[in-house]
């Protein structure tokens, strides 16, 4: 089978604790500091085999997301920018949609040729964090596409317990191949959807919600809180395609935050209220924190989602005086969020595709990454078959 496999030189960092797990393993647990000199290339390899708990799955459509990016992005001296786990070579890419075709020795809850999708978290429930219910900070975790191989390929194996049926979709899509593209989606959307419900407590219908950056994540967050019930739904984006992008799907307060004054502005849309709730989905939050701080609403509830490269200086006094909560938020994990989000798709009220504006045959899938790279598109797919 076709796949899209990266690799890199494991030389550590010499300022850099190795930990014993990190050295015997070749798995690093901070990429940035491990990794140098990555490439991606589109290779040959065997078709896997399911283990007796996973489901192998046909592979349809795979989103290009941005740890992908930064797993091939560089600094000037050759490490990568990502600075979470990698297992290398691996298969990367973790936002998919396929079919089942085979299942493990053990696995039984999938019907050959049922549509699917699957979270990105393989997690043991064995360890105390998983005993906890705590999933996605699971001790002895591998990640689909970052630690084990994920699915840009023509077919990728997945353990039973994280993979979810989108058989539902059918009801709201006309034909097939939106589906599949709809379904790609779903893995993105649920980053904000865990963050705002699984995360964050008391946001409730009719808040205001402001977005901090309208890349893939901001948008397909700004759709789910419109989906429950936003009162509006803000967003600043100093990119003028993604702009425009949100615009067509139907955002109407969507600014450039160069050009207009963010705490003004958010003052003149809510009535002078503030936000209820805050997305950083930006990673430039040395900008945004101020913003976020000057335009809290009485008890807002900031989430954080980006995986920001510095930390910005909080203003504690704002929060406290505004009883305003911050929560980061990482992964999506446990709680229902899958099949939930996949609810709200199947009910016609989260529709994504109108955010991918562009699609990549498997051929070309290093293309893609770099196409996405340049930070304009909406949602970048590459088709598989």
């Amino acid at each position: 089978m076709r796949a899209l496999v990266l690799d890199a030189e494991w030389n550590p960092r010499p300022q850099y604790d190795l930990s014993d797990d990190e050295r015997e393993r070749q798995r690093a647990m901070n990429s940035g500091q491990i990794w140098q000199n990555p490439e991606l290339a589109v290779e040959e390899r065997d078709r896997p085999e399911p283990a007796d708990d996973e489901v192998l799955v046909r592979v349809k459509y795979a989103g290009i997301c941005g740890s992908d990016i930064s797993m091939y992005e560089t600094g000037d001296d050759g490490y990568m920018h990502y600075s979470a786990y990698t297992q290398l070579p691996s298969v990367t890419g973790h936002e998919f949609s396929g079919v089942v075709v085979e299942n493990g020795d053990d696995a039984a809850l999938f019907e050959e040729g049922e549509p699917v999708t699957a979270e990105v978290t393989d997690y043991c429930g064995r360890c105390q964090m998983c005993r906890q219910g705590f999933h996605g900070h699971c001790e002895n975790f591998e990640q689909l596409g970052f630690t084990m191989d994920g699915a840009f390929a023509e077919y990728v194996t997945v353990p039973e317990k994280i993979l979810w049926s989108v058989a539902s979709l059918e009801q709201t899509y006309d034909n097939e191949d939106d589906l599949f593209r709809a379904a790609a989606t779903v893995e993105p959307s649920t980053i904000c959807y865990y963050g705002l419900f699984g995360r964050a407590e008391g946001i409730w219908p009719g808040d205001y919600h402001v977005y901090h950056g309208t890349g893939p994540i901001g948008l397909t967050g700004m759709n789910v809180s419109r989906a429950s019930g936003a009162g509006k739904v803000i967003a600043f984006e100093p990119s003028d395609p993604r702009r425009e992008i949100a615009h067509e799907m139907g955002f109407e307060h969507v600014y450039d935050p160069i050009e207009v004054d963010p705490v003004e502005t958010i003052a003149d849309v809510t009535d002078g209220e503030g936000a209820d709730v805050h997305v950083e989905t930006s990673g430039a939050v040395g900008v945004t924190y101020p913003v976020i701080e000057d335009s809290l609403a009485e008890r807002a509830n900031v989430v954080h989602i980006s995986n920001a490269g510095s930390d910005p200086e909080i203003a504690l006094r704002k929060y406290q005086g505004s009883s305003a909560q911050l929560y980061g938020s990482e992964g999506h994990t446990g709680q229902q969020v899958f099949p939930r989000t996949i609810r709200l798709m199947a009910s016609g009220q989260l529709d994504n595709l109108p955010m991918i504006t562009s699609t990549y045959d498997l051929e070309n899938a290093d293309e893609a990454v770099e196409q996405a790279a340049k930070r304009v598109d909406g949602k970048v797919l590459v088709q598989m078959s």
